[in-house]
């Protein structure tokens, strides 16, 4: 079987250490409120004041300490984080050292890392046209594994492009609150079907899109030069001159990316775009703190 090859082992300890707190205690005020739980945990004993309710004192505390005491309690939470994969033919591509199937999977490894050592659950959907690996969200080192072994898997990547598909299953399958990140380069959209489905997740669930592209998905060469592309779902090929479609290809490329950014903020949803030539664990880091700063 063939495998990607990830370098996460850094990467994973670099993230957990900066956002453990930001999963757990600095998910505060209205952002909290997202992914509350359905228990309270005892956290401690105070002394009773007058604004207390009397019921909650604890008499034999009480009586063991001399003093009124009232039990306190915290809001028992339990993230549920999900991430859709895209594993479409055009996450094969790669003009750097990594294609970009390798960099999510190092991003989506590195970020589950950090998520079950926090003590929340992870899951993963893998889709292309068709949802090809389905794990809901679970806690423990079984789970991670069961994750890494997926993303690295070649075999499972190849195939067209449906977003609406895993959108809508999801939407109705997972718990209403879940953090849901969608990681895809986005190439192929076509239709309504895909926003229509976009908006109901957006209330249902905290939905980040990770939009991951190489460089030269973005940029082209100017020098003259003809190359040879193939399609990834047929045997068409067409010799191209980069530099003759260059402004043109270049301008359309912006003008997706900054719909399929309105799109999402339209949605309710937040958009990260990443290309595999960046550092992801700052950029995320930097995304939590700032959602931090804005619930706050």
């Amino acid at each position: 079987m063939k495998k990607l090859k990830l370098d996460i082992k850094d990467l994973a300890n670099r993230l957990d250490i900066s956002t453990r707190k930001m999963f757990r205690s600095n998910l505060s005020g209205n952002y909290q409120t997202a992914f509350r739980g359905t228990g309270l945990e005892f956290y401690g004993f105070r002394k009773y004041s007058v604004s207390d309710d009397a019921s909650r004192i604890d008499w034999k505390a009480s009586v063991r300490a001399n003093d009124l005491l009232v039990r306190e309690y915290v809001e028992e939470r339990n993230l549920n984080v999900f991430f859709l994969v895209d594993a479409s033919s055009t996450m094969l591509f790669g003009s750097r050292d990594k294609i970009k199937a390798q960099y999510a999977a190092e991003l989506v490894a590195s970020m589950s890392f950090a998520i079950i050592h926090s003590s929340d659950s992870v899951g993963l959907g893998m889709f292309n046209k068709n949802i090809i690996k389905n794990f809901l969200p679970a806690s423990g080192e079984k789970q991670y594994f069961n994750i890494i072994n997926s993303l690295v898997d070649l075999n499972l990547y190849g195939n067209g492009f449906d977003l609406a598909k895993p959108l809508k299953y999801y939407t109705e399958l997972l718990p209403r609150g879940s953090l849901f990140f969608i990681v895809s380069d986005f190439i192929g959209l076509k239709g309504e079907d895909w926003i229509k489905a976009l908006k109901i997740a957006c209330r249902r669930m905290d939905v980040i899109g990770v939009m991951i592209r190489d460089v030269r998905d973005r940029l082209l060469p100017s020098e003259y030069s003809e190359i040879v592309l193939e399609s990834p779902e047929d045997d068409r090929k067409k010799i191209v001159n980069p530099a003759a479609i260059k402004q043109a290809y270049e301008s359309y490329v912006k003008m997706e990316e900054a719909r399929i950014l309105e799109i999402f903020s339209q949605s309710g949803g937040e958009f990260l775009l990443l290309t595999t030539d960046m550092n992801f664990v700052n950029i995320i880091v930097k995304m939590f703190k700032r959602r931090v700063l804005k619930y706050r």
